[in-house]
């Protein structure tokens, strides 16, 4: 359970910390770095999904 909290700080912290370079790069016109951001970005947003649906289900066990 708390392998999956300290998870999910990370990916919290990754998916933010990506969202800002993506940010930069378009307002500073690096568009190569947009495109090299944008697969690494659906990794953690599909990961992130993962963990919360692992979550739920651990936690609908828990309460049954």
């Amino acid at each position: 359970m708390l392998k999956k909290i300290l998870l999910n700080i990370f990916l919290n912290v990754a998916i933010i910390i990506l969202v800002m370079c993506i940010a930069w790069a378009v307002k500073n016109a690096f568009y190569l770095y947009v495109f090299a951001a944008i697969p690494p970005l659906a990794m953690l947003i599909y990961l992130k999904f993962r963990l919360v649906k692992s979550f739920r289900s651990l936690t609908n066990k828990t309460q049954k």
